[in-house]
């Protein structure tokens, strides 16, 4: 079947879980221009897959190719976006690439148990369409070449321990607040990123303090960042044998609500719970020994000066995948208040 000829999928700026105005999903009934194409109800219907929670980006469990072949290309800038003369950005709104939610432009697979995992992804400050379009960017480029001729796969996750307030706001008092965790993600020797995820782009992961303090959530601790592909064939230095890329992780300190208003006391916008770049240098095994031991370095920018020096050990986990558990820097060694502590979760396989 034509389907079997088929071994991986990209997308660019994707509407996988429809089309939304003013936070609303266009109706089934609005056929101009064939727009209620996105409306979930239609969706769910022509693609031969129920919605889940609400939701038409669930891949099944039996699809081909396998979700761990798709990737979905997220663009950030609305402000670019200029179809009909800007109404489109103004109905899509902040989180969007001008016509698509960011929300709505990526997709999860699903296992019999129904458990959702994301498909590879990574964001760019790029609009739907236009001359600073993510179709037409280096970005999206890099990204599509590297997921269909690349080496290696990497995703990226960051596991949350603990969170802590500052020490002015009563440990029993109401709060709420939202930490906006940002990645920026670049291999080694180029001038672009891979993946860019910042707060003033609408792009960073977000998680509530009761998400991250919960027992009840201990799920919601792992964040999902993105996902970096790397090609031998795109290396700066061909004698040198290894693959590197940097990723600057920061986390926002967040608008702390407490009894239901803005805390100011305390308060600078702007400012980190943590921030720092961790380089992360590997050595996959040689051609021919699949099987073989990797070689990994890492080094955090404030310990080791941007050097990959540190050596980390790895399991094995399923899908042939190698996950390797990176502290962070010295930075976020102690809970500090406010403050975050938690690791950087690499989840390393050979790809082609």
């Amino acid at each position: 079947a034509a389907r079997d000829c088929v071994d991986k999928v990209f997308t660019y700026a994707t509407p996988h879980n429809g089309i939304d105005a003013a936070g609303i999903n266009v109706p089934s009934w609005l056929s101009v221009a064939e727009i209620n194409t996105f409306n979930r109800e239609k969706m769910a219907d022509f693609l031969g897959s129920p919605a889940v929670d609400g939701r038409v980006d669930a891949l099944p469990a039996d699809i081909r190719p396998p979700a761990s072949r798709f990737f979905c290309m997220v663009g950030s800038n609305r402000g670019d976006y200029e179809a009909a003369q800007g109404v489109a950005r103004m109905f899509a709104g902040h989180g969007s690439d001008g016509l698509v939610r960011i929300d709505n432009a990526t997709l999860c697979g699903t296992d019999a148990n129904g458990q959702r995992t994301p498909v590879a992804t990574a964001y760019t400050y790029r609009s739907h369409s236009g001359y600073f379009g993510i179709v037409n960017s280096e970005e999206a480029y890099q990204n599509l070449t590297r997921f269909l001729f690349g080496d290696v796969r990497v995703d990226l996750w960051f596991d949350v321990d603990q969170v802590a307030l500052p020490p002015d706001i009563p440990q029993d008092a109401d709060v709420d607040a939202l930490y906006q965790v940002e990645l920026l993600a670049a291999p080694r020797g180029k001038r672009w990123y891979l993946s860019r995820r910042i707060a003033e782009e609408d792009s960073p992961a977000c998680r509530t303090h009761k998400e991250l303090t919960d027992p009840a959530s201990t799920g919601r601790r792992s964040i999902y960042l993105s996902t970096v592909f790397l090609a031998n064939r795109a290396r700066v230095n061909r004698d040198r044998p290894t693959l590197a890329y940097a990723m600057t992780l920061g986390v926002r300190v967040p608008d702390y609500q407490v009894n239901k208003k803005f805390w100011l006391d305390g308060h600078y916008e702007g400012s980190s719970l943590f921030r720092d770049t961790l380089v992360v240098e590997m050595a996959p095994p040689p051609d021919g020994a699949a099987g073989g031991p990797w070689n990994v370095k890492y080094g955090w920018q404030t310990d080791t000066a941007g050097r990959a020096s540190l050596p980390t050990t790895y399991q094995r986990v399923q899908d042939d995948k190698l996950e390797f558990v990176v502290p962070l820097s010295t930075q976020g060694a102690a809970l500090s208040r406010p403050g975050i502590t938690g690791k950087v979760r690499l989840e390393v396989s050979a790809w082609g």
